[in-house]
């Protein structure tokens, strides 16, 4: 009897400790999540709030004296330190969007390699790469000159031809800045401040610029206050081009129907039909309708949206901010100016074939899901672009003399400022 009463008593004690010493690790555990909350909040802005300091724009009458330079260093910032992902989803969806007018289906559909999806992969990821390098390098490099310069080359024939006009280019140009404003807008955990839509603003006039656009002659005007002016000027006139141009047709269905195919093909198998639908959630009701894409379900909208905000909630409130950059391309090599590219959608044309770049945990999911990585073979170029590798297949190797000529002409055009905006008017 003695024995049998004493067991519930040091049960009862060892119930106790265990639940006094389980229990003490609940504030300890409280304490650290609001503690790591807080962290996140007082660190998530600081990127943006160092770069504002640094490049000293408090206010929208400072921003009309926003040089190029500090324009092309806000972008790269958005690109490989702030919104490293969706910045690039951003422009890519400019150049679907772009596709899904008129003029530009046209042209890419009869004599472009974005035509057909066996050839299609190259072409895309080399106009990405001519947006990058507007990001990565600065306006005044021999990189970012020859980028432009190579894109003028490509371009040339069809303008001389007439089958690119001055308006066409202005609107894959304003698609190209406005187009990451409304996405970011839309899908990131915050939206861009003014000084950020400055820089798109003031680098892409200076792009527009150097591509010989003639802004006068499609908006009334060449000269703005500052970038914010200049983008809100061409988003109006671009409305009026959309409702002209982005129409359906067989040209326009035809390079959707590949570029769509070139986006589902980086996916595995398994998870194509629910990346389409989300796909077209995206690309929303004008889009669709020029590409002649069905309508997304209910389901799949809503199953979009609700993941697309627990990502943005998640960064702004349960992420400490990158500490790192997020590089997309190198430095040009000084040796044989070659230039190595790192990301990629489907094909890693020009990516070196290192430990890290095959066997990092993106290559790792990319391979395991059947994606290509990177490899030693020639088809890749894998020792780097230069910009005589850069287009169709059929100009690869060409326009060498012509592109420099080209850069070393841009280089000394005394009509393209560094600051391109003239600021208010004073009464």
């Amino acid at each position: 009897m003695e024995l049998n009463s004493t067991l519930p008593s040091s049960a009862g004690i060892t119930m106790f400790n265990l639940e006094r010493q389980g229990g003490s690790w609940v504030p300890v555990a409280v304490v650290g999540v609001l503690g790591y909350l807080t962290l996140c909040r007082a660190l998530r802005f600081r990127h943006i709030k160092a770069l504002q300091a640094q490049l000293n724009y408090p206010d929208r009458a400072s921003l009309s004296r926003m040089t190029v330079h500090d324009a092309q260093k806000i972008i790269n910032f958005l690109y490989y330190q702030e919104f490293p992902l969706f910045y690039d989803l951003s422009l890519r969806f400019a150049l679907f969007k772009t596709y899904s007018v008129t003029n530009v289906a046209r042209v890419l559909a009869t004599s472009s390699d974005l035509s057909r999806l066996d050839v299609a992969g190259k072409r895309y990821e080399d106009t990405s790469i001519l947006y990058t390098c507007f990001a990565r390098y600065q306006p005044d490099t021999e990189a970012f000159l020859k980028a432009v310069a190579r894109m003028n080359y490509l371009h040339a024939p069809y303008i001389k031809a007439g089958k690119i006009l001055n308006k066409d280019l202005l609107y894959v140009l304003y698609a190209s800045m406005g187009e990451p404003v409304q996405f970011l807008r839309m899908f990131e955990w915050r939206p861009l401040t003014d000084m950020e839509v400055a820089g798109l603003g003031t680098l892409w006039k200076h792009v527009g610029d150097l591509m010989g656009i003639d802004f006068k002659a499609e908006l009334g005007k060449d000269q703005w206050t500052d970038g914010i002016d200049f983008m809100d000027d061409v988003r109006v006139w671009a409305r009026a081009y959309e409702d002209e141009f982005m129409q359906p047709n067989d040209h326009v269905q035809q390079v959707g129907n590949v570029t769509m195919d070139l986006l589902l093909v980086s996916h595995p198998k398994f998870a194509r039909p629910l990346a389409y639908q989300g796909v077209l959630v995206i690309l929303g009701d004008r889009m669709r309708h020029a590409f002649r894409f069905p309508e997304p379900g209910v389901g799949i909208t809503c199953l979009t949206y609700t993941l697309l905000l627990l990502r943005a909630f998640s960064l702004r409130h349960l992420c400490l901010p990158r500490f790192f950059t997020s590089e997309a391309l190198s430095d040009p090599d000084p040796k044989t100016g070659r230039i190595h590219h790192y990301r990629y959608m489907r094909e890693p044309w020009y990516n070196p074939p290192t430990f890290w770049t095959r066997w990092n945990p993106e290559a790792l999911i990319t391979w395991v899901t059947g994606g290509l990585i990177p490899s030693s073979g020639a088809e890749w170029k894998p020792e780097g672009f230069l910009y005589e590798d850069i287009g169709p297949r059929s100009k690869m190797g060409k326009g060498i003399d012509e592109v420099s000529n080209t850069a070393a002409d841009l280089a000394t055009k005394s009509h393209v400022s560094t600051r391109p905006f003239i600021g208010p008017a004073v009464s």
